[in-house]
């Protein structure tokens, strides 16, 4: 009898383990470069609020309708260290549990920001007790001509404490694991799913801190954690990264001078381990409590008008030191871009090294990015900044509703190799392989002014310029993605699902053109396909709408072999 209860118990576990209940509280993860919420794959798709929105309930009551209006799935929202934390030791988190709660009613996923002792290279959001006691917590001491340029008349000065203060790490690690504590005892169907560790970390104004500490580390050694690994992953470092190593002759041992030198390169190398492992320390201790997936966000750089470190963020995940980060800080699952430069394609590109998974928290209003980093970059999201300003009838909402209960297909494509994005920058065509198949694909518009132009015919008129894409505080509003962009999903059986704007799609087998057997418009749910219409006859040409986001499943005649 006792064998039988025991055999008993354990089909009863065992049901209770592939159960849904069961199955909501498996904790987020990252596996295989793919976010896996509740077990399956997820994208996260949605926007992040203005960085002062959440600590309001009041104010983001109708905000989250608003979201949800617009097909929103995914929302960053933000956790500021002085509003939990007022006084050392005493913690109110009814803003966070707002946010929680109404992202359960609406069936919405929360990615948190911790704006703590970081925030875009500056400490304003640390809290005044530790703003105000310079003694404990040192600020950062900058110094040269650089400094001149972040000078203006009348601006009052952001603090900046020392990355260097073994007591300002003590503080932002209490308050961090505080609230990553909070979120395992209240968040128990895991609304939240994944945790930034501050935000655009570094130091403007000079490539490395000045002050005693920072001196102090500046002459010790080079850790030999950091010089094992650029000796392990020589053959994936950074261009950049390994020229600096090269230059004293790939040094195993040394102080940080004698390895990598005297100039900005070499400082920002210096300041990107140590804002690294002082992350670390938050993540690794973060994760002890609750092991969400935490990452890292970074300011661009170098770009225009910014070629030296300090004058971007010296020290922040930047393309350049994106494996210094990683051989500091093995407790964050990615390092992620803030992508606000007209370069997407290069940014996303240099992101996307040596298997580090791709996530953009932050973007501007530009559609056919987000449809550029799943198809080609594998992401596993991308967040648009200032979300509340976007528009429920704008082009965004309308590729978050064609994205829906897609989230399983396009990361199964991922995987794969069985997906490609679109986006047409300048008009011209592009070719894409897929499988046995060569995909030639033409601005539908630019295609048929060129086809009138052939026969004698006038082209048409340009197009209307398209509706702003937000609304609200926004103070230049940002035009609808004007450009061809969408994704190809290689279904086998000589099928592809398409998805996007603004494009036509030639599918050949080496020189020989297929036909066309059948296309369905139509869009998924949670389930499956759901067909509206058979496109036949002569609006098979142009299958893919021009002036807005449609989603079809084409199936094609493949060509006789010669």
């Amino acid at each position: 009898m006792k064998d039988v209860l025991c055999r008993l118990a354990m089909s009863v576990a065992a049901f209770a383990a592939m159960s849904p209940v069961a199955e909501a509280q498996q904790l987020p993860v990252i596996r295989d470069r793919q976010l896996l919420v509740d077990g399956k794959p997820y994208l996260a798709l949605g926007g992040e609020l203005h960085n002062s929105s959440a600590s309001s309930p009041d104010y983001m009551l109708p905000i989250w309708d608003k979201l949800q209006a617009m097909h929103v799935q995914t929302v960053i929202g933000t956790v500021s260290w002085e509003d939990i934390e007022p006084k050392e030791g005493q913690f109110d988190f009814r803003a966070v549990d707002a946010q929680i709660a109404e992202a359960r009613k609406r069936d919405m996923r929360l990615v948190l920001i911790w704006f703590g002792a970081f925030k875009n290279a500056a400490s304003t959001y640390a809290p005044s007790w530790v703003r105000g006691d310079t003694r404990r917590f040192p600020r950062a001491v900058v110094q040269g001509a650089m400094t001149e340029a972040f000078t203006y008349e009348g601006a009052m000065p952001k603090p900046v404490l020392s990355v260097f203060s073994p007591e300002l790490l003590k503080a932002d690690r209490a308050a961090f694991v505080a609230l990553i504590k909070h979120l395992a005892e209240v968040d128990t169907n895991r609304r939240v799913i994944m945790v930034q560790v501050n935000n655009e970390t570094g130091l403007l104004r000079d490539s490395r801190d000045r002050s005693a500490l920072a001196e102090a580390a500046w002459k010790a050694p080079v850790p030999t954690q950091l010089l094992k690994y650029l000796s392990t992953h020589r053959s994936t470092l950074k261009p950049e990264l390994e020229a600096i190593w090269s230059r004293k002759g790939r040094r195993s041992s040394g102080t940080w001078d004698e390895v990598f030198g005297t100039d900005w390169q070499a400082e920002e190398v210096f300041m990107a381990w140590h804002f690294a492992r002082y992350m670390e320390a938050l993540a690794a201790a973060g994760k002890h409590e609750l092991a969400l997936p935490m990452y890292v966000n970074g300011w661009l750089g170098p770009q225009e008008g910014q070629p030296m470190a300090g004058q971007y963020p010296s020290g922040g995940p930047a393309k350049r030191v994106l494996d210094v980060w990683r051989a500091a800080a093995p407790s964050l699952d990615m390092l992620s871009p803030d992508i606000y430069a007209p370069n997407v394609k290069e940014v996303l590109a240099d992101y996307d090294h040596a298997g580090n998974p791709l996530f953009v928290p932050e973007a501007q209003f530009r559609t056919g990015d987000i449809f550029w980093a799943l198809g080609q970059h594998r992401a596993i999201g991308y967040s648009v900044f200032g979300i509340e300003d976007g528009r429920i009838d704008g082009q965004l909402a309308q590729a978050f509703s064609a994205l829906s209960g897609m989230d399983g297909m396009i990361a199964q494509a991922q995987a794969e190799g069985r997906i490609a994005g679109v986006l047409l920058d300048d008009g011209k065509p592009a070719v894409i392989k897929l499988g046995d198949y060569t995909i030639t694909i033409h601005e539908t518009m630019a295609l048929l002014k060129q086809m009138l132009l052939d026969v004698g015919l006038q082209a048409p008129p340009p197009p209307p310029p398209l509706p702003s894409e937000t609304e609200g505080t926004t103070a230049r509003p940002a035009p609808g993605d004007g450009r061809a962009f969408g994704l190809i999903i290689d279904e086998g059986n000589d099928t592809f699902l398409i998805v996007g704007k603004g494009f036509t799609a030639d599918f050949a087998i080496g020189s020989k053109l297929a036909e066309v057997d059948r296309v369905e418009e139509g869009h998924f749910n949670a389930k499956s396909w759901l067909a509206r219409r058979v496109i036949n006859g002569d609006e098979r040409l142009s299958v893919i709408p021009t002036d807005r986001i449609g989603t079809i499943r084409i199936k094609l005649v493949r060509p006789a072999p010669s």
